[in-house]
């Protein structure tokens, strides 16, 4: 169930990041991960849509769209030509659809929120204000936001943001790949999801949130700097003053080239200190939700060895 939980939190992250909330049954058929679509269904993340989806595949041959779809006393039939009329289950004809609003309920529990605030939905499906909490006896305000990377909202979102929490104290949760966000939402205390939350057997959990809200904020005078200055104080990566906020492997990763002083480390070296089997320590696969960085700050040749670019060096993690 581990496993199951971790496939089916990644998939739904996705899902919360797809424009449309609706997905369609061909989709789930063919994704290779309908257990993880069930798993979800289950949980009630994902409700059966309203209305029947439209040019079905046929779930027998997979190769005729089905027509003639229709409801009657005896359920739902649709006719193809290969294989004449069928009878087919709801889950083949209807769509699933994300429960934005259930997963805002899961998020704002687990932070102890539930109950004693008001959900605000901010902004259309997108931003929504979830409560206050209180950190190091500082007041803090709560958003989720989805789909923060289209700039064309990027002013709405922040309106929304701003209207109810000073500067400084908002934190928001998103789906959205950091490296990707907007501006002016760049600027905020963003904490991914997929990096807080999990899905439990006892239910849907955040932790490690304090880790973000403890990480060192960017002086004015840095907000275009790139460096790893921040590494060792706080697991951040700055890149055009962006903060992006590394898992522990690829911290130890960074720390390893950062030691060896430009010179280069063989993946044999890196697999032995991130106790991984040698040919699957490659760089693109261990900084594949964080590319930027990668591409940013590490040089690589073809014979496995890596080191972080020179310019990069005089400003190290934590110094």
């Amino acid at each position: 169930m581990p496993a199951c939980n971790d496939i089916a939190f990644g998939l739904l992250c996705e899902l919360i990041e797809a424009p449309h909330a609706d997905i369609h049954p061909d989709t789930v058929r063919c994704s290779g991960r309908r257990e993880a679509y069930e798993h979800l269904h289950e949980l009630q993340a994902l409700q059966v849509g309203t209305g029947l989806a439209g040019s079905v595949l046929c779930p027998w041959c997979g190769d005729d769209e089905l027509c003639s779809l229709s409801f009657s006393e005896e359920g739902y039939r649709g006719y193809c030509s290969d294989c004449g009329w069928l009878n087919l289950a709801t889950h083949q004809v209807k769509p699933l659809r994300v429960e934005y609003q259930r997963i805002v309920r899961w998020i704002a529990s687990a932070l102890g929120l539930q109950g004693r605030f008001r959900l605000e939905e901010r902004v259309p499906a997108r931003l929504w204000r979830l409560g206050d909490i209180e950190h190091r006896r500082k007041r803090r305000t709560v958003f989720f936001g989805r789909r923060l990377n289209e700039s064309s909202d990027a002013q709405t979102i922040d309106a929304g943001i701003r209207a109810v929490a000073a500067p400084g104290t908002e934190i928001l949760i998103t789906t959205t790949p950091q490296d990707s966000i907007a501006p002016p939402l760049a600027n905020g205390r963003l904490v991914p999801l997929r990096a807080v939350s999990h899905l439990r057997k006892a239910g849907f959990v955040v932790e490690n949130l304090e880790s973000y809200l403890d990480a060192p904020l960017i002086a004015d005078e840095d907000v275009a700097e790139t460096s790893l200055r921040l590494l060792h104080s706080g697991r951040l990566a700055l890149i055009d003053g962006k903060q992006i906020k590394v898992s522990p492997q690829i911290y130890r990763f960074l720390s390893i080239l950062i030691d060896a002083d430009g010179k280069p480390v063989h993946k044999r070296v890196l697999a032995d200190a991130l106790e991984m089997d040698v040919d699957a320590c490659k760089g693109s696969e261990i900084f594949k939700r964080h590319k930027a960085v990668y591409r940013t700050f590490i040089e690589h040749d073809t014979e496995g060895r890596y080191w972080i670019k020179p310019e990069f060096l005089s400003r190290r993690g934590g110094e």
